[in-house]
């Protein structure tokens, strides 16, 4: 402990330095916070951009065919008469010219372009005229105008990964003028929606609901500080503290380019949490010293020496918990991981130095008054209440340890049938209007989950190539008509174009390709050799679930299997369904393999750092209780994991595993100043269980913070980690404090044993030497 000496002298000798460091550190990180990009819950978010599922996404089928499609939708008596088709025209031509728009869809289109094709004028005709245009458009007009009261307008616009969010921003704005500029008849109504849009809103959302739900966590947290941490001097000076370290985090999130998504804010309250947790620790024992009567210096050097380390073993152990989320392959669980792991670096740091120095100043500057006489040092109420239940645990371990036992068990086979929920728009506010008016939009269209098949080949425009597209086409509509809605690709045109028939001649294809509005020919062809089949499936994800959407994916796979394309020709399934799918089976699998990771890593840590087996063990096994009490309660509460309570199980190894370490390292310090292990429980329980109780008390309000945000991913990750943190509290008095005393009490026996066994071998061998002598 030399060295942490020097370093408490250090500090105390050079607080001009540490704050001026201090100081700096916040200004660089200022500068870097405002280079966070902001993301939604977009696909890059949950799919990792080095996967195989994800390059063939992107670079097939987003490079030739990604576009978003925002929607306008248009009711009215009629949306088929001349004067609303006149005003779908304006709003269309006006759409065209808004910079990023890539094409335009709409009956007004399909109207106007066979208009201009007969009469050579681009304009909407007699209601005559209009009725037999649409009477022989064929399937193309039913996806746009299921009925003559409802219509949509399709505005093709580049993916997330093409535009900024302020150039998105503007696009969209823009097409909302349009609409206003059109001019539609009185008694019809318009309605902007689509993916875009909603996008847009729930980032809107997102960012105005950010900063009130972290000002709740700093109001909360205030009230459980000014509750349970009152016995000591400067009670709120934890917030600051902590306020401090992550405002160094939100800085290195901009050096090193971590985008500020849905899930990466969840980590600041559990930075907040543990960050304040680190303040108190140094807190609560500076002030233990100074109340024992020594100085600001001694008391300084006091808490740097005894504290650091035990604070560093808990970060680094929290840390191996977080680890384990980097290895989940979904990309934003790895930037939470990330977020966590630099966060509680900073505020160790923040702790360790700015914490102790402002103590320190405060108590010279001002030197609290000498103790009276007869004034107790045995702690606060809560600690007495502490070391009450900590005694009552101990006289009763077997039928604590067997209560623990049994709940975990029964948690942990409860945890395998908790559900999983697949639909990212249940993430949301549900009163949303974006999403209210996507929901009204539905209602007449179908839903919008859909797969595509890309179907590579030197010429897929060869008609027996497009007489495959169309077989397969019928055959999925026919084998899976209970969930195939439609099936579109270039051959159902070409086919329609050619009067039911698939013309043989080659260019006779080509021509009618060339023929069709510039729009199809985009969404469904790239030059002659990439096509795709969009089989449109309704809202299959929202509808089937995890399980149900794989075993969907899996049939269809299946079907391309069973009809086997022409030789030459490759045709392989994507589509952001897929995708998805594939995010919601990783986090299903991912989540229980993360735990046990984390289990292993901060295991081998442990044992690493103390070389001992029983220190190693102390701290992870409470946690497994921990896990399996959360399985009963996500079970019964008749909660569904997220990908964020799919890291609950890194999360309660960091949160619980930190508890258990700071009361394990206390224990022993007064088991080797006290010598009997009862007694040194009993101070550990009064000296640190206040400080514990604290610290969890705050963890407990911020996250409670998060309860009060309008997405339900958020709000039921506050309660899941709000009931984690009380478990982990419980755990540690109760579960822990038996396992510690009676594995020590097992060691001290073997000990023991060992030793007479040592003194009973040097008897014989003495005895022996004694008959070899004598004889």
């Amino acid at each position: 402990m030399i060295g942490l000496e020097r370093l408490g002298v250090w500090i105390t000798k050079n607080p001009v330095i540490i704050i001026a460091v201090a100081v700096l550190l916040t200004l660089v990180s200022v500068h870097y916070a405002q280079q966070i990009e902001s993301t939604g819950m977009t696909t890059e978010s949950f799919v990792s951009k080095d996967s195989s599922l994800y390059q063939l996404y992107d670079h097939l089928y987003q490079e030739n065919f990604g576009a978003d499609g925002n929607i306008i939708l248009i009711e009215g008596d009629n949306v088929a008469k001349a004067d609303a088709l006149s005003a779908s025209l304006r709003l269309s031509d006006h759409t065209k010219m808004i910079p990023n728009v890539i094409s335009v869809q709409s009956i007004a289109d399909i109207v106007a372009d066979a208009e201009y094709q007969s009469s050579g004028i681009r304009r909407i005709p007699s209601q005559e005229r209009i009725d037999e245009i649409l009477a022989d458009a064929g399937s193309s007009v039913q996806g746009l105008m299921p009925d003559s009261r409802h219509t949509r307008m399709i505005v093709g616009m580049p993916t997330t990964a093409t535009l900024t969010e302020s150039q998105r921003g503007e696009l969209l704005a823009e097409i909302s003028s349009a609409v206003d500029f059109a001019e539609f008849p009185a008694g019809y109504s318009t309605t902007v929606t689509g993916d875009p849009s909603f996008q847009a809103a729930i980032q809107e959302v997102m960012n105005n609901s950010n900063g009130s739900v972290l000002l709740l966590c700093g109001l909360l947290m205030i009230v459980a500080l000014l509750l349970v941490f009152r016995h000591v001097r400067w009670p709120l000076l934890p917030l600051p503290i902590v306020l401090l370290g992550i405002i160094w985090t939100v800085g290195a999130m901009g050096f090193f380019h971590i985008p500020m998504g849905m899930v990466t804010f969840a980590a600041f309250p559990i930075m907040i949490g543990l960050g304040i947790d680190y303040a108190i620790q140094f807190h609560n024992r500076i002030d233990e010293e100074l109340i024992k009567g020594k100085s600001s210096v001694e008391a300084a050097i006091s808490t740097v020496n005894h504290v650091a380390i035990p604070v560093a073993i808990a970060v680094t152990v929290t840390e191996a918990g977080f680890i384990a989320l980097l290895s989940s392959t979904v990309p934003s669980i790895n930037d939470f991981g990330k977020v966590c792991m630099i966060g509680l670096v900073m505020c160790y740091l923040s702790a360790l130095f700015v914490n102790t120095t402002v103590l320190y100043l405060s108590e010279r500057k001002s030197p609290r008054k000498k103790k009276a006489e007869g004034h107790s040092e045995d702690g606060s109420a809560i600690g007495a209440f502490i070391e009450n239940v900590a005694n009552f645990c101990v006289g009763r371990w077997k039928a604590v340890l067997a209560v623990a036992l049994i709940l975990a068990l029964a948690g942990n086979y409860a945890d395998t049938m908790v559900p999983i929920e697949t639909d990212t728009k249940n993430y949301i506010p549900q009163d949303l209007s974006p999403l209210i008016d996507l929901n009204h939009m539905k209602a007449f269209f179908g839903g919008t989950d859909s797969l595509k098949f890309l179907v590579q080949a030197d010429d897929v425009t060869d008609p027996h190539n497009l007489r495959w597209m169309d077989d397969f086409s019928n055959y999925l509509l026919t084998s899976r008509e209970d969930r195939t809605e439609s099936v579109t690709s270039i051959a159902t045109y070409v086919k329609e174009a050619g009067g039911g028939e698939i013309p043989d001649d080659r260019t006779q294809i080509r021509e009618i390709i060339a023929s069709l509005p510039e729009a199809v020919q985009d969404t469904y062809l790239s030059g002659h050799n990439l096509a795709i089949v969009d089989v449109n499936i309704g809202d299959a994800q929202t509808n089937l679930g995890t399980e149900g959407m794989a075993r969907l994916i899996k049939s269809y796979e299946d079907d391309l299997a069973w009809m086997t394309p022409p030789p030459g020709v490759s045709v392989r399934i994507t589509g952001q369904a897929v995708l998805m799918a594939t995010v919601m089976d990783a986090l299903t699998s991912g989540r229980v393999e993360m735990s046990l990771l984390g289990l292993v890593l901060i295991f081998i840590l442990l044992l690493a750092i103390y070389r001992d087996l029983i220190k190693a063990l102390l701290p992870v096994l409470p946690m497994l209780v921990v896990i399996g009490w959360m399985g009963l309660v996500m079970y019964y509460g008749g909660l569904k994991y997220t990908p964020l309570t799919a890291t609950l199980g890194a999360l309660i190894l960091g949160v619980g595993s930190e508890y258990a370490i700071l009361m394990m390292e206390r224990f022993y310090e007064e088991l080797h100043n006290v010598g009997d292990p009862y007694e040194a429980l009993k101070i550990t329980a009064n000296r640190i269980g206040s400080a514990l109780v604290a610290s969890g008390a705050a963890v407990i309000f911020g996250f409670a913070a998060l309860m009060s945000s309008p997405f339900n991913i958020i709000s039921n990750f506050g309660l899941v980690t709000v009931l984690s943190i009380v478990f982990a509290l419980i755990t540690t008095f109760t579960v822990f404090v038996v396992l510690m005393i009676r594995m020590e009490i097992h060691r001290e026996v073997v000990e023991n044993a060992k030793q007479e066994l040592k003194k009973a071998i040097a008897l014989i061998n003495d005895q022996s030497r004694r008959r070899i002598n004598g004889n």
